[in-house]
């Protein structure tokens, strides 16, 4: 490891949450090259799945009900926070280990954001059935 154990440590626990800001936001601008690339009913579909997933305060603020840019921004800033957070609690989860790398942090990072992706998508589908769209 370049810096030694020690280094690696350090730098899990101080970017962990800027880590885990960039992966949802990497998932973000898939969505949107996804959307754009594909195109009609399935790249938005898929594009909005990632939007969600990248952005899963996105239903709690309701979303695809409103269609409102100060929505979209304040779930943006929200979802950022709730990310960072993530990022930061995978980072002291794997910091008390005795080997410590981004590996393990991407472990831990899945292993929390799974709930997250699957409780924002459950969310929509949810509305679509109570909205009569499914």
């Amino acid at each position: 490891m370049p810096g030694g154990v020690v280094a690696t440590r350090r730098a899990v626990r101080r970017r962990g949450g800027l880590v885990g800001v960039g992966v949802a936001a990497s998932i973000l601008f898939t969505g949107w090259i996804v959307r754009v690339i594909v195109g009609g009913t399935t790249g938005g579909l898929i594009g909005f799945i990632l939007t969600v997933t990248a952005l899963p305060t996105l239903p709690i603020f309701g979303v695809p009900a409103t269609d409102s840019s100060k929505v979209f921004v304040i779930s943006l800033v929200v979802s950022a926070g709730l990310w960072w957070i993530v990022g930061q609690l995978a980072a002291l989860r794997v910091s008390g280990k005795a080997l410590v790398g981004w590996r393990e942090w991407s472990k831990e990072f899945a292993i929390l954001s799974v709930g997250i992706c699957v409780g924002a998508i459950g969310a929509l589908l949810l509305g679509a059935v109570l909205l009569g769209a499914l």
